[in-house]
């Protein structure tokens, strides 16, 4: 286990615990299926370099820095317009939120993909502490704004990914099965080493003592 100081250890306290600590995921390396965080590189980040280094055209990304610590640490670090990266890139958005983003759409009137919904706004929230700054904030759209969200998905990715499903309060694969059942078909036809995705996340449930459900 690793604590805080980033020091190896056995039987350490959770308050003591680094976050960068994954013992829980141990459990993982007797998996009879493979398992990889490299897809994103093969799939995505390396076709567009490829294409870069063909064209030589620099990539504009709507990518923001509140979506991840590491959008956060480059943005930081880069600006808005990273001239001296590897592969110069402009993310004009990193300033932007996800309410910015939402108010933007409603504002506009702009259709967005059927699996995100309507934009609405978010009563439940309204009342509570909002602790994510947005432009009104510094008044540049002048008044106060409601907070939004989408009535479906409020984040996408590849559709059967299943990094980060089990912490999902509502999973993934059960909505999917309502919007896409062809799509969810596919977990008990796709196979790595064998092993059907259903079957993957039945031994994940068993050796790990999680509830993805599907």
């Amino acid at each position: 286990m690793l604590t805080k100081d980033n020091q190896k250890k056995a039987n350490i306290p959770s308050c003591d615990r680094s976050r960068y600590s994954q013992e829980k995921y141990k459990f993982f390396l007797e998996a009879p299926f493979e398992i990889s965080n490299k897809c994103c590189n093969v799939m995505k980040k390396e076709p567009a370099h490829t294409y870069y280094r063909k064209t030589g055209r620099k990539p504009i990304l709507a990518t923001m820095a509140s979506e991840s610590r590491l959008r956060t640490q480059k943005w930081l670090h880069n600006g808005c317009n990273g001239f001296d990266l590897t592969i110069p890139t402009s993310t004009p958005m990193s300033f932007w939120t996800e309410q910015d983003v939402l108010w933007y759409i409603k504002e506009n009137n702009l259709p967005i993909c059927s699996v995100y919904g309507e934009v609405v706004t978010d009563y439940e929230a309204m009342g509570q502490c909002e602790n994510q700054m947005t432009f009104s904030d510094y008044g540049i759209f002048g008044e106060e704004r409601p907070l939004l969200k989408t009535t479906g998905c409020d984040r996408t990715g590849c559709v059967l990914c299943g990094f980060g499903c089990h912490l999902e309060k509502e999973s993934r694969f059960l909505r999917l099965k309502e919007t896409h059942p062809k799509f969810h078909n596919l977990l008990y036809v796709l196979k790595n080493n064998g092993v059907t995705y259903a079957e993957a996340i039945d031994w994940i449930n068993e050796h790990g003592n999680m509830n993805i459900r599907y």
